[in-house]
Order: C-alpha cells, then sequence, then structure tokens
C-alpha cells in the first residue's frame, strides 16, 4: 500500500507517517522542512523496514500540488492507495491586522492546493475502483470562530467539498475521509500565536486523532469528529442559539490586552 501524506514532519502528518508505517505502508512524505523530514524517513526505515520517498516542498505556491503529484507520479512503483491531505497552518488575531501574505498562503494552500490534490488523486483511484483521500479538517469547521475567522472559514470549505465528493467517490469504492479534529498537542497553536486557553472538548494528542481517523477509515465512514467531548461539542453548538455560540468564542478566543499591544505572533505585521 502507498500513502502520500502532507504536511509529514510534523504534528498530525507525522503521527500518520508514524502510523501507516507500523502498518506496513510505503510512503512519500511531503513538507517543507527538510531536516525534520529526513529524520522522520529515516526512523521509519529503520524501525519498519519500509521504503520511504521525502519530498521537501511548499505548498502553499499555486503549482504546489501540481508539483507534488508529478513527483510523486515520477518516483511511484505502485498506485497511489491512500492520500493524507494534511498540510495547514493557524493565523490567530483579528482579520483586519492579519498580513496580507500570510492570507493569501493559507487560502491557496487551504482551498487551492487542498482542492488541486483531490482532484488529481482521485480520478486515478476512482478508475481502479479503490483507494482513499483523508482531508484533514477542523471542528473549526463546523462553526465560526472569532480571531480565527480566515481558519475556520478555509476547513468550512474543506468539509462541504469533503463531505460531497464522498458521496460522489463512494459509488466507485473510495474512501473520501473528512476528519475533524478539535484542540490537539501539537505545536500549532504556538506557531499560529494562539493565545493559551481551556476549551471544553478538552486536549488530544495527535496519536490519538490519528488513530481514530485511521479505525474509521477501516470502516469507510466519510466524517470523523475526533474525541467524545468534541462529538459533544459540536451536537451543542447544533441547539445552541448561535448568537450565544460565537459569544461564548469570541469571549474564550479574545486576546488579551498585552496581546493585543504586542502583537500576537504571526497575527500582525
Amino acid at each position: 500500500m502507498l500513502a502520500v501524506i502532507t504536511g509529514a514532519s510534523r504534528g498530525i502528518g507525522e503521527s500518520y507517517a508514524r502510523q501507516l508505517a507500523a502498518r506496513g505502508c510505503t510512503l512519500h512524505l511531503t513538507a517543507r522542512d527538510a531536516g525534520r523530514l529526513a529524520r522522520l524517513a529515516g526512523e521509519l526505515r529503520t524501525q519498519h523496514g519500509i521504503a520511504v520517498e521525502e519530498i521537501v516542498l511548499d505548498l502553499a505556491q499555486p503549482d504546489g500540488a501540481e508539483r507534488l503529484y508529478a513527483e510523486v507520479r515520477r518516483r511511484r512503483t505502485a498506485p497511489v492507495d491512500l492520500l493524507v491531505n494534511n498540510a495547514g497552518f493557524g493565523l490567530y488575531g483579528e482579520f483586519a491586522d492579519q498580513p496580507m501574505p500570510k492570507i493569501q498562503d493559507m487560502l491557496v494552500l487551504h482551498l487551492l492546493t487542498f482542492t488541486k490534490l483531490v482532484r488529481l488523486f482521485l480520478p486515478e483511484m476512482r478508475e481502479r475502483r479503490s483507494g482513499a483521500i483523508i482531508n484533514v479538517s477542523s471542528v473549526a469547521g463546523l462553526m465560526a470562530l472569532p480571531y480565527l475567522s480566515l481558519y475556520a472559514a478555509t476547513k468550512a470549505f474543506m468539509v462541504s467539498l469533503g463531505e460531497g465528493v464522498a458521496l460522489e467517490a463512494g459509488k466507485y469504492g473510495v474512501v473520501v475521509q473528512t476528519c475533524c479534529p478539535g484542540r490537539t498537542a501539537t505545536d500549532f497553536h504556538e506557531t499560529a500565536g494562539v493565545k493559551e486557553y481551556r476549551t471544553p472538548g478538552g486536549e488530544q494528542t495527535a496519536d490519538e486523532v490519528v488513530a481514530e481517523s485511521l479505525a474509521a477509515l477501516d470502516r469507510g465512514r466519510s466524517l470523523v469528529i475526533t474525541g467524545r467531548r468534541n462529538r459533544l461539542l459540536v451536537r451543542l453548538q447544533q441547539i445552541v442559539p448561535r448568537r450565544m455560540v460565537l459569544w461564548a468564542a469570541e469571549r474564550v478566543l479574545r486576546p488579551s490586552r498585552e496581546e493585543v499591544r504586542l502583537g500576537a505572533p504571526g497575527a500582525g505585521g
């Protein structure tokens, strides 16, 4: 089995790589961080005796999806059985203060590259009537989030496209899963500059998120909200008045006066 994983050098992407390697999968791993990617690939080859290809690439470039697809086709020795569409990042703070280059990178990566990769890898799976795509979205895609407004909006796009395509692809024996984790113990929040806060959904490890995702994939499930508390929180926000949900989210995520004065990392100029 050959799996292609984007954003594979850390966090949830790294956990997909480790857990799929333990299943004996051949891996094509892509990320921007060449050093971390090389260390991970070396560990997986040593521990599991599998073939691992490293593809150092910035998928926030407009042609990133095409370059990755071409590179995978050039290197592969078997059809791609699984695409894990995981690459992404967060951007915290008031939308009006966020730098335009970062906004553009997020739009390209979360919308354009994400869409292109599904479109590029799906036809061959459909023709073979086998294969799977995991799109890593977020519970943020199921609700609006002040101070993570653009991130949540792009994740909502992933949820909508993923669920629609899942119904189309299912007729051909292809599983398209949308995985929606909640707060996860990775460096996502630090990199995005998100303030420390407590969430009713609690916090999962990346390994827990991925284990749930892969177990659901084995059962052919197309939408997975990981974590029992996250599932409860999503159900709750569907019955509570939307205005109240937004008010609560704004209170939890609102930057402190000190963060506003200094500017949150990744959220200001």
